[in-house]
């Protein structure tokens, strides 16, 4: 540590209360054991479950704590701000860490050993007595932000409750609170189980059982009035007693605490049920009761607001601050149907001061291919620095509803609400633009499920959008020098047209009056001339540009391709193959737009200049006529930039849709064959092409309206200057030279003026491309653009351990596909995973090749946990079998050596005899050299299988992973494979999925697995 680190560690560690009582000697030695570490934004510092290996006191920046809730879900705890410190909780308890810490900013953390920290409570009991003391008032704050009907108290209110709280017991049997008793202490069960009754007309009518986190006795405080009801303990209970004054300074001094417990007796009004005392109606739930689903679209909800959202609620609790009525509202379209969700966050990002990039929120809200969750887009606004809470609102109460909101509309799609007005809703439509629909119709279409989102000041660190044309510029920089000739070239031939109504006005005013031939003749000459520079400096500059186009193209390309190939299997799990193909067709067209279009308004704009010039040399009076219409070009561009780009913006998403449909009906021909579907998917392809013409239709139709529209506007300013120039003329002010040459000058300068009128629209597709672009660009590479940081791979013995590995598709508040598998494979161990389908097995084998990352725990290869490594270098050492590997259309031998510029036939050939497959292709006419068509069509099943048993093989890895590997075979073929793999896997670690018993019998250990689950291991004979 550097001498101002340790300074700054000095500093820290005596602000802390387990370490001011140490003597200053001893202070000093503590800090100067502290390491400096660094996390950037988003980083995860200590994980859930995982072994504490540390103390942490943070030194810059700020941390989010979370923890994992009942049902999943990730619950907000606390934020930690400089000299907070974490990790001692765990390392006292000598457990797994409780919570996870994430970064919220650059963070700069100070980090002292378990061994050191360990060391230094047991010499200094009074440390540990410090810390535990610190423990247990965050164990309660962290029990009311995952358990309490009151995890939505501010900071301030919730520490002033913790403070003064008193812990008391109550065995089983014991009456907590007894009916008709005057007004006492509040309570919150921390464990246990407590029953409510009451007597009526000399019974007991039971009115429920409350548990861990439900409060009770409040009823009786609130109103001043004697106990409605009794409590017993049921099991040995734990309570927390509110003390009759610290209720009343929570009441008047925090309306957040008051406001919770008005909404919970308003609950039990409008459930009507008066009858039963309003401190024990039934086993009270707290506001944010239940995970849900909107099941038209499968949208999950995070929580649902028991109350319909009282009016100013949310407002009082910080979710949204009051605000005037919102005026002006940014705009982002979506790039797909399916980015609505983080379209609209991307919205609400500006409208707050930041731009950040729809690729980035995308991840934030784990988007898939069926779209945004509710959760995910109030977990996603969380992470990108907003606040935000979903809730379910009721539709008398759309004027109450803090702004902006996300809103679920028409069943399957979000819009932000901006603004409500007495008869219309303004909504921010990520599809079609700003929108101002009737009030009576959006509430028609929506379905009351909200995101309210707020502004904190966390979202300062949410990265910014980085689409920009820095990226094309090292691909323009080797071709300038061209360009700029190209332009030059272009704006001699603009010049050069321009001497033509000169020599027109000479041809008029010279040489018609006098009868000069000569003149004439000269005249011609030069026009010959002219033309003939004209067309050569043309013909040059198209060829300049051709060259460059191609050049551009083949570099770009293989940059696009590059990018696309290095991000993870996420993306593409998550995109249409239509969409990505659509992408990489755009690109093309980006490059048309920018070089040759560039050049062209380049040229266009000098040809202009240079005309208007000459004009109001002719004539001013003439050139502010001719000028007179330019309101409405700008009016037309105005139209065409508000109505043309979401029309481009639909009609891009909608070839995408088309294309995936095309490549899956090609994909799948055998199985429409089979099925003698060729009708059924004929009409199918035909209604998806019908609802595609139809916005083509509309698109060119708008396309062809507004250049007739230029048109128009064009012939109007000509006829306005033949009225006016023709005034002139009979007035004396113009010679009829002057005036042919003007109408010359007119012609010229119309023609770039069209031509940059229909680049404005042709720009409008430019910036929709460019901007869809940046789905390939924005997401982060797999494992990051620095890869030094990670440890190539040149050996592996084969060890791996799994620790508590988890996964989720689609965030944190999915479905577990894979839960706590824990499991340790020496080098040269055979694993055979069986279970039934969906038990997650493909899932497990995809995550040990680097394919997919865990979600929880950690993987670990020779004890290096395998996000250190570098993926490409590990890959190398592992071979894959997929269930459904996948054959390009090429040579048998280029499939087995995938990957090498040249295959050795020597290993190819050792690898297809291995394989059981060196028989079948010495058959084949080429042998090895046999083409075997796109995605393998010339092979059968099996040997489609022999072939990627070959290539997964072709390196001799150490590791091998088998994913029904042989499953196309027959027994004969499949004996055959399996005694040639047998010596193969002798000292090599490998992982087996089969359904056959003859293949999972001779492995070393079998795991069984039950929906995510590791239920069983052992030997065949064990099991």
């Amino acid at each position: 540590m550097s001498v101002p680190e340790a300074v700054d560690a000095r500093e820290l560690v005596g602000e802390l209360p387990g370490f001011a009582i140490l003597p200053d000697e001893v202070r000093a030695l503590v800090a100067e054991s502290f390491e400096l570490v660094s996390f950037p934004f988003g980083a995860v510092i200590v994980r859930e479950g995982d072994e504490a290996d540390a103390f942490y006191v943070l030194a810059s920046g700020s941390a989010r704590v979370v923890k994992q809730g009942d049902h999943g879900e990730e619950v907000p705890l606390n934020v930690l701000r400089r000299g907070d410190s974490f990790g001692e909780m765990a390392l006292l308890a000598d457990t797994v860490r409780l919570s996870t810490v994430r970064a919220s900013s650059s963070v700069q953390a100070l980090r002292l050993g378990k061994s050191v920290f360990a060391a230094l409570t047991r010499s200094h009991p009074q440390v540990r007595e410090a810390f535990q003391a610190i423990v247990n008032g965050r164990a309660l704050w962290n029990f009311f932000r995952v358990h309490s009907s009151f995890s939505q108290l501010s900071n301030e209110a919730l520490a002033l409750l913790v403070s003064a709280l008193e812990r008391v017991d109550a065995p089983a049997g014991e009456i907590i609170v007894r009916e008709g008793d005057p007004p006492g202490p509040m309570y919150v069960i921390e464990q246990g189980r407590v029953r409510v009754y009451k007597h009526s007309d000399g019974s007991e009518s039971h009115l429920g059982f409350l548990r861990a986190g439900d409060f009770f006795g409040e009823l009786s405080l609130f109103r001043d009035e004697p106990r409605a009801a009794s409590a017993q303990a049921v099991s040995d209970c734990t309570l927390l007693r509110f003390p009759p004054e610290l209720f009343r300074r929570l009441i008047d001094e925090h309306p957040d605490f008051r406001l919770r417990l008005e909404q919970r007796i308003q609950q039990y009004d409008y459930r009507r049920v008066a009858s039963v005392p309003l401190d024990f109606a039934e086993e009270i739930l707290p506001a944010e009761a239940s995970v849900r689903h909107i099941s038209p679209e499968q949208v999950e909800l995070e929580t649902e607001l028991e109350a319909e959202l009282d009016a100013g609620a949310l407002e009082k609790t910080g979710t949204a601050a009051k605000q005037r009525p919102i005026r002006r509202f940014p705009h982002v379209y979506q790039l797909d149907e399916m980015d609505c969700g983080a379209a609209c966050l991307a919205m609400i990002c500006r409208h707050f001061g930041r731009s950040v990039g729809i690729s980035y929120i995308r991840q934030a809200v784990h988007t898939a291919t069926d779209g945004t969750t509710l959760a995910g887009i109030t977990r996603g606004a969380e992470e990108l620095g907003l606040s935000a809470r979903s809730v379910r609102v009721s539709k008398s109460r759309l004027d109450d509803l803090p702004l902006p909101a996300v809103a679920h509309w028409e069943g399957n799609h979000w819009v932000v609400v901006y603004r409500v007005e007495d008869d219309h809703v303004r909504v921010a439509d990520p599809a079609r633009g700003l929108r101002r629909v009737p009030r009576d119709q959006f509430l028609e279409r929506w379905s009351g499920y909200t995101s309210v989102v707020g502004y904190t000041e966390r979202l300062a660190e949410a990265p910014e959008a980085r689409t920009s044309l820095a990226w094309i510029r090292p691909f323009l920089r080797p071709h300038l020098r061209l360009m700029l000739f190209a332009v030059g070239l272009a704006v001699v031939a603009a010049a050069l047209e321009l001497v033509l109504p000169i020599l027109t006005q000479v041809v008029v005013d010279r040489v018609l009056p006098r009868g000069d031939l000569g003149l004439l003749w000269v005249l011609m000459a030069v026009i010959v001339a002219v033309l003939l520079a004209i067309t050569g400096a043309t013909l040059v500059q198209r060829y300049l540009l051709s060259k460059v186009a191609v050049r551009f193209d083949v570099a770009t390309l293989d940059f696009l391709t590059g990018r696309l190939l290095a991000l993870p299997m996420s993306y593409f799990s998550t995109r249409r193959t239509g969409d990505i193909e659509r992408r990489l067709l755009g690109a093309r067209q980006v490059r048309a737009f920018f070089i040759q279009s560039g050049v062209e308004a380049l040229t266009s704009v000098t040809q202009l200049l240079a005309a208007l010039g000459l004009m109001l040399f002719y004539s001013w009076k003439l050139a502010l006529v001719y000028l007179a219409t330019a309101p409405l070009y700008a009016g037309l561009m105005r139209y065409s930039a508000k109505r043309l780009r979401p029309m481009y913006d639909n009609l891009e998403e909608a070839y995408g849709r088309y294309s995936s449909g095309q490549i899956d009906a090609i994909r799948g021909i055998e199985t429409v064959k089979a099925l003698a579907a060729e009708e059924a998917l004929r009409r199918l392809m035909l209604g998806r092409f019908q609802a595609l013409a139809d916005r083509v239709f509309r698109t060119e139709f708008l396309v062809l309206a507004y250049q007739g529209s230029l048109q128009l506007v064009a012939f109007a300013s000509f006829g306005l200057f033949l009225l006016v120039g023709s005034i002139e003329v009979v007035h004396g002010n113009l010679s009829l030279g002057e005036f042919v040459a003007f109408n010359a000058l007119v012609a010229l300068a119309t023609g770039p003026m069209l031509t940059l009128l229909s680049l404005w629209d042709q720009g409008q597709l430019a910036r929709v491309l460019f901007d869809r672009l940046d789905d390939v660009l924005g997401p982060e590479p797999e494992q990051g653009a620095d890869r030094d940081r990670l440890r190539t791979v040149s050996t592996l013995e084969g060890r791996v351990e799994l620790r508590g590995v988890g996964f989720r598709y689609g965030g944190p508040e999915a479905p577990a596909i894979l839960e706590d598998v824990t499991l340790t494979v020496e080098p040269g161990e055979t694993v055979a995973l069986v279970g039934r389908s969906g038990s997650g097995k493909t899932t497990l084998i995809k995550l040990l090749a680097g394919l997919l990352e865990p979600t929880e725990g950690e993987i670990l290869f020779d004890g290096f946990e395998l996000r250190t490594l570098d993926y490409r270098t590990l890959r190398r050492k592992i071979g894959f079998v997929l269930q459904e590997s996948y054959l390009f259309d090429d040579t048998i031998a280029a499939n087995i050596a995938f990957g090498e510029e040249a295959p050795d036939p020597a290993r190819v050939a050792w690898a297809a005899k291995v394989a059981n497959a060196h028989e079948f292709v010495e058959r084949l006419p080429l042998g090895f050299d046999t083409s075997i068509g796109e995605s393998g069509l010339r092979l059968s099943g099996g040997q489609q299988q022999r072939i990627a048993i070959s290539r997964a093989l072709y390196h001799r890895p150490p590791i091998l992973l088998f994913d029904e590997a042989t499953s196309a075979l027959d027994t004969e073929s499949e004996r055959a494979v399996k005694e040639s793999l047998d010596e193969l896997l002798v000292g090599r670690t490998s992982f087996v999925i089969a359904h056959r018993l003859s293949t999972v019998r001779d492995a070393h250990r079998i795991v069984v697995l039950e929906r995510g689950r590791v239920v069983e291991t052992g030997t065949h004979d064990e099991l």
